[in-house]
């Protein structure tokens, strides 16, 4: 028996090995059914004119099989005019988007077997894609599909086409579509509620607000002592008058800035992981980016050349999370020899800074700083690239902050990191 396993084995490997790959070139015109229908009518004609007579009629059925499967497809689609709409123009990954399309046949025969492919699934256009039903002759038609993306990115991101092989199968025809908007994908995030201490994220301006609670500016009013107030709040006169702990409630700062800098440049990504830490980056990114909103901070993100000012606005935040969708999934050209963040003035270079990047590109963004002396740097790690941390840097706290994996899932170990790193008991 084990001989017979390793024969099988054998004829297995020499039956799905190829032996001239220089020759695929001249021979993958066969692999093509028109191609084999066409052997098949040269072999009926060949017999019916050495042989038999009676052969033509073959012949005959094959001709007219192979011309209506080559002809009707492209008169078919020749009078289709098709639309797409997005019912969103923003999702996350595996959301649900209502999507409509919009199909009209200026012909008086109808159109079947049509299929939208290219633009909405990753895979081969032959392969994958969306059928559809029979659409009239001299008629308009809606579909509408529930449309669930798989990744993060700016949908479609190929042009789309309605294509038939009706009614053979042997070649497909296709038809452009027109996309109306488009659909940007904002990479997936998860809720961190630490914000990193007074050391990492400092006030810009002194300014108050009214409306939020906080430790600093005016008192705005009173309240019973709760588990966790410092015994600094205390009111005294108050507790003494209502023979209970009566702490004060203060304004807390309008804003507190931060630069959070997106380390998406090509080269920080690069071998077999350079897809998984591209998009681990960007989902940490945006995680923390929104962190940092939801809790009123003030925050300069910089993807690539771009900067934007993400403020209390969800308008701001809309804008700086849409960068992180166009990104390229390969990631942005560095156009700078160390990197496009070092493109920064002098004059903002006192702002706290955060970068995040991969353990590949650390050892040059140490080379070339960003920031002052509270710059912070989160790591996410590939686990192909030999880091080498390189010489310290006078005055730069040159260890991560926080250092995360592309294989880990970013929901069950960034909020505890997060807060750990952010002194959050």
């Amino acid at each position: 028996m084990a001989s017979l396993g390793r024969l099988l084995s054998r004829v297995h490997h020499a039956l799905h090995t190829d032996f001239c790959p220089d020759a695929n070139r001249w021979v993958h015109w066969m692999k093509h059914p028109l191609a084999c229908l066409g052997v098949a009518a040269v072999i009926a004609l060949a017999c019916g004119l050495l042989v038999n007579s009676r052969a033509f009629a073959v012949f005959g059925l094959l001709a007219t099989v192979g011309l209506l499967g080559a002809i009707w497809p492209r008169i078919a689609v020749a009078g289709l005019r098709c639309e797409v709409e997005f019912g969103r123009n923003r999702a996350r990954p595996g959301e649900v988007v209502p999507v409509l399309l919009r199909i009209e046949n200026r012909r008086p025969w109808p159109v079947w077997g049509l299929s939208l492919r290219r633009g909405f699934v990753d895979g081969t256009a032959a392969t994958q894609g969306i059928a559809l039903a029979r659409v009239g002759g001299w008629s308009r038609a809606e579909y509408q599909w529930d449309f669930r993306p798989e990744r993060r990115g700016t949908f479609p991101f190929e042009a789309p086409q309605v294509d038939t092989g009706f009614p053979f199968g042997l070649l497909h025809c296709f038809a452009p579509v027109n996309v109306r908007g488009e659909l940007l994908v904002w990479p997936a995030s998860v809720r961190l509620d630490g914000m990193p201490d007074a050391a990492e994220i400092q006030t810009r301006e002194e300014r108050f607000a009214d409306r939020r609670i906080g430790d600093a500016g005016d008192i705005l009013g009173t309240r019973p002592f709760r588990e966790g107030d410092a015994l600094r709040r205390v009111h005294w006169r108050q507790t003494a008058r209502y023979g209970r702990l009566i702490v004060t409630e203060r304004q807390a700062p309008a804003a507190c800035a931060m630069r959070l800098i997106v380390d998406a440049s090509a080269p920080s990504h690069t071998g077999n992981t350079g897809r998984a830490t591209l998009e681990s980056l960007l989902s940490t990114a945006a995680s923390i980016l929104e962190g940092l909103h939801r809790q009123h901070a003030l925050v300069e993100v910089v993807v690539g050349s771009e900067t934007f000012l993400v403020g209390a606005a969800a308008n701001d935040l809309r804008r700086a999370l849409d960068a992180l969708a166009r990104v390229p999934v390969s990631g942005i050209a560095d156009h700078l020899p160390h990197g496009a963040p070092c493109a920064l003035d002098r004059r903002t270079r006192l702002v706290t800074s955060m970068t995040i990047t991969t353990d590949c590109a650390f050892a040059r963004h140490l080379a070339h700083r960003h920031g002052g002396s509270q710059e912070r740097y989160v790591l996410v790690h590939g686990g192909d690239c030999r880091h080498q941390h390189g010489h310290p840097v006078a005055g730069c706290d040159c260890h991560s902050w926080l250092d995360l994996s592309a294989n880990e899932p970013l929901d069950e170990v960034l909020p505890g990191r997060w807060r750990r790193s952010c002194h959050v008991a």
